[in-house]
């Protein structure tokens, strides 16, 4: 395989790193190269994985002396282009390594967990304690890290009752770009425990909240935790008009009934119909379900709203697979977009959106439903294939092999490489390899399925 970079350089990351932790290869930089979004893909110089913020604080004060720009990773879930390299020189620093949960303290409802690990993880452990979050991350859980949505503010489940992700982080450790160290909050001190950032002088977790790894790497974090809910229940309603739906949804946040909804306009899932939908998680102890469902239900009745049934289960029980599988039958397709605005002013702000659909409708269920030709399914069969994986930590030591020999003897480019090695390794195999990787909850799991 071709190797780039300046052999000093490369030396001085093996002395951090080791050589099994640092990457120049064509071939496993293509799986850094982009994230789960459209975007076009950018292939960095390097890639290291670290296992301590001391490997981590020694690259960043190399790479200062080297003026090489550092890009920080998660899982890649993201679909806004956060992980993705701009120039040629730059060093991916993979932080799916750093995982672990630091501490459970339940005196002070907090927990402590590195940067690198999977919001599902975080959950799974927590349930097992009795414990929750009150955000459930974003619709990536399964794959995304807790640093990674900190990073780009994502939207978590759980936005309806708890508002944005800040609002759940009590303190966060982060390496600067000079290889010092902040803790923020009560963290701040080095004898106190990270359990409040409120009154302790400037609240300077909120700058790293969306900075999207500009500022420094997040490598702790301590979140609220609250005790496991008791029940659970869902709705959902489809509306005739958007104006009812938004009227809707505006009553379920007045009274703040839902523990998290959303609201379906462009396009509409056809077990709904209508004109716009909603659908609601409830989240509580069982007489707070209970209310909370006849309260919901009164106000979709008073909108005009007409009951769909099971939609509701079905949407939220599969809430950590939902958005793979879509990505299993399209690929990565689309660049996200979010942002908070008044629930009231949703319809002036759609109303260009949806006209610019409208007016291009034949064009697209053209695209929509015409069938592929063999080029068009080959190349979406092979973004796939990509995305499969774009999110792991490192490649399998049988595809590697396989597309490593494809790629020197067969001369086949790293992309034809990677899609041939994985034909030629059966499901299973792919499946526990998805298991075993450290990042393991990636899409790869469903897109085996």
């Amino acid at each position: 395989l071709q190797l780039r970079g300046g052999e000093t350089l490369y030396q001085s990351l093996v002395e951090i790193f080791g050589k099994e932790r640092v990457s120049k290869e064509d071939f496993e930089l293509l799986c850094y190269s982009r994230d789960a979004g459209s975007l076009l893909p950018k292939s960095p110089e390097y890639v290291v994985v670290p296992n301590s913020k001391e490997e981590i604080q020694r690259l960043l004060v190399l790479a200062r002396k080297e003026k090489r720009p550092v890009t920080v990773r998660g899982a890649g879930s993201s679909m806004c282009g956060a992980p993705i390299p701009l120039v040629d020189s730059s060093i991916v620093l993979d932080l799916t390594r750093m995982r672990r949960i630091l501490d459970l303290n339940e005196d002070t409802m907090s927990i402590l967990v590195e940067g690198g690990i999977t919001w599902t993880e975080v959950i799974e452990y927590l349930q097992e304690k009795g414990w929750e979050l009150g955000l459930e991350g974003p619709w990536s859980a399964p794959s995304a890290t807790v640093g990674g949505a900190i990073a780009v503010a994502a939207i978590c489940m759980g936005a309806a009752r708890f508002g944005g992700l800040g609002s759940e982080i009590l303190g966060l450790e982060v390496i600067l770009p000079d290889g010092g160290i902040m803790r923020t909050g009560t963290g701040a001190h080095p004898g106190n425990l990270m359990v409040d950032r409120d009154c302790n002088g400037i609240d300077m977790a909120g700058l790293f909240i969306g900075s999207h790894g500009t500022l420094g790497v997040i490598t702790e974090v301590s979140l609220k935790i609250y005790p496991l809910h008791e029940a659970e229940d869902y709705f959902a309603f489809s509306f005739s008009s958007l104006d009812d739906a938004i009227e809707a949804l505006h009553g379920l946040a007045r009274y703040r009934i839902p523990y998290d909804t959303r609201i379906f306009v462009h396009p509409v899932p056809e077990e709904m119909g209508g004109r716009a939908c909603l659908v609601s998680m409830l989240k509580g102890t069982r007489a707070e379900v209970q209310e909370q469902g006849r309260l919901g239900l009164e106000l979709m009745r008073r909108a005009r709203g007409k009951q769909i049934p099971d939609f509701g289960k079905t949407y939220y029980q599969g809430r950590f697979t939902t958005r793979a599988e879509a990505f299993g039958k399209a690929g990565p397709g689309w660049l996200e977009v979010a942002g908070f605005i008044p629930i009231k002013k949703y319809p002036e702000m759609a109303a260009p959106v949806l006209d610019y659909f409208a007016e291009r409708k034949a064009e697209i269920e053209r695209l929509g439903t015409h069938p592929p030709t063999p080029t068009e399914f080959r190349r979406a069969r092979q973004q796939l294939r990509t995305s499969l994986l774009m999110s792991t930590e490192s490649l399998s030591a049988r595809m590697h092999a396989i597309a490593r020999m494809l790629f020197e003897e067969g001369k086949l480019e790293p992309l034809d490489a990677i899609a041939t090695a994985i034909e030629q390794t059966t499901l299973e195999e792919v499946c526990s390899l998805a298991v075993q990787l450290a990042n393991w909850r990636t899409w790869s799991l469903v897109l085996c399925r």
